[in-house]
């Protein structure tokens, strides 16, 4: 059973060593943790050195431990880049403090260097550790372990990480597709249908895993991908997809859905070939799910590195200044608002800078770690001089490529089948709950090698584009999307699109046959049954009418789907975050003129 003393890492961090030995022999041992655990250095020298310390051991050298209880060790994260490293068993024993029960972190056996460092920790608040570090039989050190979704770690929003204005200085986020795929026995694909309806959308009785507590999920769903008969005559099985957009890192996000959400997972898993039996450890479930991980073929966030805290707490931001605002306004005869412009954004700065709430607002937002953006780069400058290496092959195979593309162009059959009004109204009964809707649509990849090859290609060059120039809130144009991944499924024969989008389906694809039809063409023109089309990206989607109908034909019901900010839409994210950018930033008059326009 969970202990829970009201202490939380900030109120550890102005605590005094003697007072950190208190706490931690009047606190019981807890729980043995599970996955990473958000580590806090504290040094008990007052509240202002410590948070200072704590920041700056968080960025240069620990930033906390990944705990497997299946294995009985650990692994600490070490270094500006989180390297996990440095490992201990991990068990339960007397302290050297006072002879009672703690969980113990035992390096003797398991590293060279530590070798003579023990750690004791002890649960002092559900999800939060004290613990002691030990030189051979000295105590040197304190520290804190606050496990993802506990208070005041990273990804919670109820109490703020008190060095998250250093921290997150240093580091966000980048955000990750997830996607487990697994074939559904054809005996249970209506049992598995049947739970999906019953659980509908977020937020119902009948939710199966209970996403809001997931930390750092943007969105997600679960959908049966139906089965089918390929161009080929081949069956191909129906499978059960979950899909999630999140903060990095993946393996966190398994662990955290195991241990939250294990008894839905198994109901939705559990059907499933190979799924770990009931009884098994947290550990074979999350390998079990990383063996069904899919990859995006491409994959588009609307701005790159911003994460759930950032969008959650710059919503709170506005909110809290827009009230602050409206109770001047209405205040009593001689308290309205000054007309000066700079003078109203003076106020609303102290504002700002009187509520410690939102005193992260006077830090600049996060950018992810250096480590992801030094890939980037190498990504961003590699495919270009990749590119320019065979490009003495392309002047020969583009002619032939081309002269390909065009006969299969002209055999092709286009559907003229209309969406059944039955299938319409079901999609109709998923969409249209908030600012915000899914879409899921799947289909077969017209057939022979050519084809396969010129989507792959395709889509190559799509995730080249959205990782390097369509990443600040448009996708060539379209600035609706949140976002938006294609995957290939059964050994190619099928690939799928998802996307996260802001208004009615109708209007989203209005969007993009206006604004980008000739990327609709380049995509979708390799599926079968899709709109005539000439070299590639000419015709198509031009003919909307047909488009909407294979459109429709081919998008599957999002029985669950869920998101973290519904109400949110990427016009509403963007304007919160320029409220914060501009908030103690250097405006002239005109600049905090618009600046306050954004209220």
């Amino acid at each position: 059973m969970s202990h829970d003393t009201g202490v939380d890492v900030a109120r550890l961090l102005g605590m005094s060593r003697p007072a950190l030995d208190q706490l931690f022999r009047s606190s019981p041992a807890g729980g043995i943790p599970t996955g990473e655990a958000h580590g806090t250095v504290l040094l008990a020298r007052g509240a202002g050195l410590s948070e200072a310390a704590a920041a700056l051991a968080r960025v240069a050298a620990w930033k906390g431990k990944v705990f497997d209880p299946g294995r009985g060790e650990l692994l600490n994260r070490i270094t500006p880049f989180g390297v996990a490293a440095v490992r201990a068993k991990v068990y339960r024993g007397p302290s050297r403090l006072d002879g009672k029960e703690c969980t113990v972190l035992d390096y003797s056996r398991t590293s060279f260097v530590a070798r003579r460092i023990r750690d004791e920790i002890r649960e002092i608040a559900p999800g939060v550790y004290l613990g002691i570090v030990y030189w051979g039989r000295h105590k040197v050190l304190n520290f804190a372990l606050s496990l993802r979704g506990s208070p005041g770690s990273p990804g919670t929003y109820g109490s703020p990480d008190p060095t998250a204005s250093l921290a997150e200085a240093a580091r966000a986020p980048h955000q990750v597709a997830v996607t487990i795929r697994a074939v559904v026995p054809e005996d249970r694909v209506a049992e598995v249908r049947r739970r999906l309806d019953e659980a509908g959308r977020k937020g119902s009785a009948g939710e199966v895993v209970p996403f809001s507590e997931l930390v750092g999920v943007h969105f997600a769903r679960l959908v049966l991908v139906p089965a089918g008969t390929d161009l080929a005559g081949e069956p191909v099985p129906a499978s059960i997809v979950y899909m999630s957009e999140v903060d990095a890192p993946l393996d966190a996000h398994l662990a955290d859905l195991v241990r939250k959400a294990g008894s839905g997972v198994g109901e939705v898993f559990g059907h499933c070939e190979g799924y770990p039996v009931a009884g098994a450890p947290d550990a074979a479930r999350v390998a079990w799910l990383r063996d069904h991980c899919v990859p995006s073929a491409a994959f588009y966030v609307n701005t790159v590195g911003r994460g759930l805290r950032q969008i959650l707490q710059e919503a709170r931001l506005r909110e809290a200044i827009e009230t602050f605002l409206d109770q001047r306004a209405a205040g009593p005869s001689g308290s309205e608002l000054p007309q000066d412009p700079a003078t109203v954004r003076a106020e609303i700065q102290r504002f700002v800078t009187g509520r410690p709430d939102l005193a992260w607002a006077g830090s600049p937002a996060a950018r992810p770690g250096l480590r992801w953006r030094v890939r980037q780069a190498a990504h961003r400058v590699a495919v270009p001089l990749a590119g320019l290496a065979l490009l003495p092959v392309a002047v020969f195979a583009l002619p032939v490529w081309a002269v390909l593309l065009r006969w299969h162009e002209r055999r092709d059959a286009p559907n003229r089948e209309r969406p059944d009004p039955e299938h319409v109204a079901r999609l109709a009964a998923c969409e249209d709950f908030a600012a915000q809707n899914p879409f899921t649509a799947v289909g077969f990849v017209k057939s022979g090698r050519f084809r396969r090859m010129t989507l792959t290609g395709v889509l190559f060059v799509v995730d080249y584009g959205v990782r390097h120039l369509f990443n600040r809130g448009s996708l060539a144009g379209v600035k609706t999307i949140h976002f938006a991944r294609w995957l290939f499924i059964d050994d190619k024969r099928r690939v799928v699109f998802v996307s996260n989008y802001d208004g009615s389906l109708e209007s989203y694809m209005d969007d993009f046959v206006d604004k980008v039809a000739w990327g609709l063409n380049a995509v979708f023109s390799n599926g079968h049954g899709y709109p005539r089309t000439r070299w590639l990206v000419r015709d198509g989607a031009e003919d909307e009418q047909a488009f909407k109908f294979f459109l429709r034909c081919h998008q599957v019901p999002t029985e669950v789907w869920y998101s973290a900010y519904d109400t949110l839409t990427t016009h509403h994210i963007d304007t919160n975050a320029r409220i914060r950018a501009g908030l103690f930033g250097d405006l002239g008059p005109a600049e905090t003129q618009a600046w306050l326009a954004l209220f």
